[in-house]
């Protein structure tokens, strides 16, 4: 018996041994890279994998550095690479430029050619005798290459992907066009554009299968995707169009590109359908006879885009609601609309119009970010939204819907209620970005104007079914009074037809609620050959001393400007200022630099509220904002600065893009007043305007943080009568922690000063870091409004000493001080530790170790400066999982989504929004491993935007369960053995030993909930069990899920002492027991 036990551990401990010095053995070697291009320099078209092409694998050169030599490579031009590297779990990654594209050079004379990989900073470097790297492309014609069949010569001339076929007419400067004729009813045709008959350079979709809209416009994707062409006619004529007159070779940016099918099989139609809208009339068995008594109330329902309804309502009806459906294909960006009716009629009472959650209003209900509702002013409802991630419509869903409360018990009344839509502006996303394409969105209503029908298959309106019925026996009033098919592009305005109040005329300008279809608005006309005189300055010329950089900033609306920064200055900063007697309404923007020369550091807008910027794409920074409650551009305020760290030396272009831009004043009630709108820039074209405004471009060699206006809030009225205003905070300063009623927090009521002013003195306050705090109006009608800092953000400061802290809340301007001698107002922050922090389950430690919304828990590791991660093993499947990001262990400064159940896409980058709502992490596999990354690299505190986070979810099945094939086969470890450690630096994927517990990580519940301005609790959140992990380094790909495990040679050996004394153990009990 003995023999047998002592014959199992020793082979234990066999096994042991060899697997924790196996494990030792793995390292980044799993790792290969393999250069893969064109045929004439790697003698393989385009092979990645060591197996397809072994003599371009790349040699380690033991410091993190790759290299392939290639021999006698052969006078050459546009020859193309990237560098793959293949994971050991057979992923790979395709490695090309700093866009992404392959690396272009030309071979001019016969030469050794070296290609050098550096993996840290995923840099690739071409060098030889005659290598020559193409910096520009020279274009000598122009080719559709696609899906042509030989059998049938309609398409493409028949040719199959032949790039040196059907050679295209240069109709302009780089402006390309072909086309076929009597093309065949198909859905899937296929084609690119390739320049000088080669596939080095071609243009296509940013996405598979991507099928462009006939006749219209779209951004050429640089060597992208096939597009797909749909003929939907029996016959048709194709046109194929690409203009390359703004394309930037460096950022391989500006191509655009146009499909225009004409259905050749029947005579094309020319009607007035595609800008009219339906005017609709009550069928006819709804009318009422001659004999009948009016209804006590008729409601008419009136619009620039919706169809019309009617309905007749008795004296006992107390509400009617009327709904606004929208069917369109086309994911909206941004909206704005107001809504009238006759107050001595109705009121819109907010605590009728709430969603389902009976805390917000519901009056969009598809609209769930990026929204502003004001319902404040009698007789109007007025909103409006913004959101680059783009709103999906379902025509099934009202876009709109109003409660209207019935005031007192109408006679024989009868009023309108109008829905004018300002602004629909579609987009489509961008799937790098996860962000919309800036070139794709299309406003096609803009300033009450239709532009665009097409875009919309139905707009249609529904009141309330009408409760009046008649005493005349002939005559009802069904459901069918409301005229729910109307559409929009389906029917013509007959000619000799008197137009209805809705309907288009074909020449006339429209009144107020009409839609014109041609005619612009007046305040918005623009002259072809006008632009505004202040903004036409000429860039300044200035000769690049050897060793600097010429930085040139341009714009369509600000002037140029130019300044030479010295080769030693790491940073340059560019601003564009705007000062204005109106205020800004709305304005979208796009920004490009060459990232070749320059790199993103950080995005500066003056305000926060209501504001996106997106700098996920390297070149390009977009960004848009809309308030009501206008911004204040009264001073010279930075309309946004953008500061670069400088890559390169020369000269380069920095160019900033006004799309659209309008200017408003408020109202008495502190929203913008729409007879004082007026566009100062629509479509990228200046406007003329009386308005008097002026612009400025700085540069500035350095970090600059340009200078914010202190009075950046618009003036509004007084507060109203009846307003009480109460601080909100900090349990340290308020006493309670963050109640905003009187009857919760009496003591926090601020005192009236007579001239606007509130005011609330706590006294002898201790020190402490990181106060919050929030001013709360508590309105007449039970309303609540919290107030924060210009962004809506809490206030946050520190008393470095005790004392009496004053708070003052300037009711004119929407300003709140804080002060007193010890008070320390926080204008940067300084990050000891980063912290995931959500619904963890003590029950279930693989979620956030089992800490539920702790923020002293889960303190993540820093993988690079202001970089944070953790990983989380074999976390079970389940639809809602939460998660804030957390600094320092506190509530104060926190990270999580824009909107509230945001739930990020795997591994997809998105923007981290300052003291946001919880992330919602789905993990869709039975087991998975969770890594989340916060990035605060670009973070500007001033601003709170520049966050980035990302969380990548793998299935945990794609991890061994046992040992790799380098290690002893078909053996596993006990669950109580190795602890799980990260080496860092290295990459080979899913290594890792599994199933291993970390012991004493287990951290004590906090059981503060955070207040509504920091996280949020979960509530009936079900998490299951597993097994945490320690955080983890390496790179955040979603190949290797940033996570190596290699096993710990320490370990090992306190692994062979356990097992050398378990051994003596069973020896000397054997000898005991004789």
């Amino acid at each position: 018996m003995f023999k047998k036990a002592l014959s199992l551990v020793v082979s234990l401990m066999l096994m042991v041994t060899s697997l924790s010095f196996a494990a030792i053995s793995v390292s980044a070697a799993d790792t290969t890279y393999v250069v893969a291009g064109a045929e004439e320099l790697c003698g393989v078209l385009w092979k990645g994998t060591p197996e397809e092409a072994p003599a371009n694998v790349m040699t380690d050169n033991g410091d993190g550095t790759y290299t392939k030599v290639f021999t006698n490579v052969q006078p050459a031009s546009g020859l193309t690479l990237k560098v793959v590297e293949n994971g050991a779990d057979g992923s790979q990654n395709w490695i090309g430029d700093a866009t992404g594209n392959n690396i272009t050079f030309n071979v001019t004379a016969a030469s050794d050619v070296t290609v050098k990989f550096d993996s840290s900073t995923k840099e690739i470097t071409v060098t030889g005798d005659g290598v020559q790297f193409v910096t520009n492309l020279d274009i000598d014609s122009i080719n559709a290459v696609g899906n042509g069949d030989p059998d049938d010569e309609a398409w493409l001339n028949g040719a199959a992907w032949d790039p040196t076929a059907n050679s295209m007419t240069e109709v302009s400067d780089k402006v390309y066009e072909i086309t076929f004729k009597n093309v065949s009813k198909f859905d899937n045709y296929q084609v690119k554009f390739a320049a000088n008959g080669k596939w080095t350079d071609s243009w296509g979709g940013a996405v598979e299968n991507f099928t462009p809209e006939s006749g219209v416009e779209f951004d050429a994707a640089y060597n992208g995707e096939n597009l797909t062409v749909n003929v939907p006619y029996e016959f048709a004529d194709v046109t194929l169009k690409l203009d390359l007159t703004n394309f930037d070779y460096a950022t391989k940016l500006g191509a655009k590109a146009t499909v225009t099918v004409t259905d050749t099989s029947t005579p094309v139609e020319t009607t007035e359908a595609d800008t009219t809208v339906e005017p609709t009339t009550a069928a006819p068995a709804t009318q009422a006879t001659a004999a009948a008594q009016k209804a006590p109330l008729t409601v008419n329902a009136t619009s620039n885009v919706f169809s019309t309804a009617k309905a007749e309502y008795n004296s006992e009806t107390n509400q009617v609601t009327v709904s606004y459906y929208l069917d369109t294909d086309y994911d909206l960006v941004n909206l704005e609309w107001y809504f009238t009716y006759d107050s001595e009629v109705f009121t819109v009472n907010n605590k009728n119009n709430l969603d389902s959650t009976g805390k917000k209003l519901g009056i969009m209900p598809q609209i769930t970010s990026g929204y502003v509702i004001n319902t404040s002013i009698p007789g109007k409802v007025n909103a409006n939204a913004s959101d680059l991630g783009l709103y999906t419509i379902n025509k099934d869903i009202p876009f709109a819907k109003i409660v209207l409360d019935v005031k007192g018990t109408p006679e024989n009344v009868e009023t309108t209620v109008n829905m004018n839509v300002r602004v629909l502006t579609k987009g489509e996303i961008d799937f790098d970005t996860m962000r919309v394409d800036p070139d794709s969105m299309v406003s096609y209503v803009c300033d009450y104007i239709i532009h665009d029908a097409s875009y919309i298959k139905a707009a249609t309106t529904k009141l309330t079914e009408s409760t009046f019925v008649p005493s005349t026996e002939s005559t009802e009033a069904p459901e069918t009074t409301v005229a729910p098919e109307t559409t929009v592009p389906e029917t013509t305005v007959p000619e000799t037809t008197a137009a209805p109040e809705t309907t288009v005329p074909e020449t006339t300008a429209a009144p107020e609620t009409t839609v014109p279809e041609t005619t612009a608005a007046p305040e918005t006309t623009v002259p072809e050959t006008t632009e505004a005189p202040e903004t036409t300055v000429a860039a300044t010329t200035e000769e690049v001393p050897a060793g600097a950089l010429n930085v040139n900033a341009t714009s369509n609306l600000f002037p140029a400007s130019s300044k030479v920064v010295a080769g030693d200055e790491e940073y340059v900063t560019v601003t564009y200022y705007f000062e204005s007697e109106k205020n800004v309404l709305n304005a979208d923007f796009n920004l490009t630099y060459d990232p070749t020369m320059l790199a993103l550091d950080s995005v500066m807008t003056p305000y926060t509220n209501g504001v996106v910027v997106n700098s996920a794409t390297a070149g390009k920074v977009y960004g848009n904002m809309s308030s009501l409650n206008l911004y204040n551009f009264n001073q010279k305020t930075p309309f946004v600065s953008v500061v670069f760290k400088r890559l390169g030396l020369g000269e380069t272009d920095v160019n900033l893009t006004v799309d659209n831009l309008t200017l408003s004043l408020a109202n008495a009630e502190g929203v913008t007043d729409e007879a004082q709108e007026e566009g100062l820039v629509r479509d990228g074209v200046l406007a003329e305007t009386s308005t008097k405004y002026s612009v400025e471009t700085e540069i500035q060699a350095g970090k600059v943080t340009p200078v914010v206006p202190t009075t950046a809030e618009p003036t509004t009225a007084p507060a109203p009568a009846g307003s009480t205003y109460v601080v909100a905070g900090s349990e340290e300063l308020c006493g309670v922690l963050w109640k905003g009623s009187p009857e919760e927090a009496p003591e926090n009521v601020m005192t009236a000063n007579g001239d606007g002013t509130y005011t609330k003195v706590f006294t002898n306050v201790q020190i402490a870091d990181s106060l919050q705090l929030k001013v709360v109006e508590n309105t007449a009608d039970g309303g609540q409004n919290w107030i924060g800092d210009n962004g809506d953000n809490n206030i946050t400061f520190n008393v470095v000493a005790a004392c009496d802290v004053t708070v003052t809340y300037d009711s004119n301007t929407g300003k709140i001080t804080v002060s007193g001698d010890g008070v320390q107002i926080v204008s940067d922050i300084e990050i000891k530790s980063m912290h995931a922090v959500g619904n963890g389950d003590p029950d279930d430690e693989s979620w956030l170790n089992g800490a539920a919304w702790d923020p002293t828990a889960n303190e993540m590791e820093q993988v690079a400066d202001k970089v944070y991660e953790i990983t989380y093993h074999n976390v079970p499947k389940f639809d809602n999982y939460q998660v804030k990001f957390a600094a320092n262990g506190k509530w104060a400064d926190s990270w999580g989504g824009a909107e509230e159940n945001f739930s990020p896409v795997s591994g997809v980058a998105f923007d981290a929004t300052y003291n946001g709502q919880n992330l919602t992490v789905n993990v869709p596999y039975e087991l998975a491993d969770v890594t989340l990354r916060i990035d605060l690299s670009n973070f500007n505190y001033a601003t709170k935007l520049g966050a980035v986070a990302t969380v990548t979810v793998t299935e945990a099945s794609q991890v061994p369960t046992t040992a790799p094939e380098t290690t002893v086969p078909e053996t596993t470890v006990p669950e109580t053995t190795v602890p799980e450690t990260t080496v860092p630096g290295t990459t080979a994927p899913e290594t890792t030993v599994p199933e291993t517990t970390v012991p004493g990580t287990t951290v004590e519940q906090d059981t503060t909930v955070a207040p509504a301005t920091g996280a949020t609790s979960a509530t009936g959140s079900t998490v299951k069990p597993g097994t945490a992990d320690t955080a983890n380094k390496g790179n955040n790909t979603t190949n290797n899920n940033g996570t190596v495990k290699t096993g710990n040679a320490s370990m090992a050996v306190a692994i062979l002492l356990v097992l050398v004394s378990a051994t003596g153990v069973i020896y000397f009990t054997r000898k005991k027991i004789k």
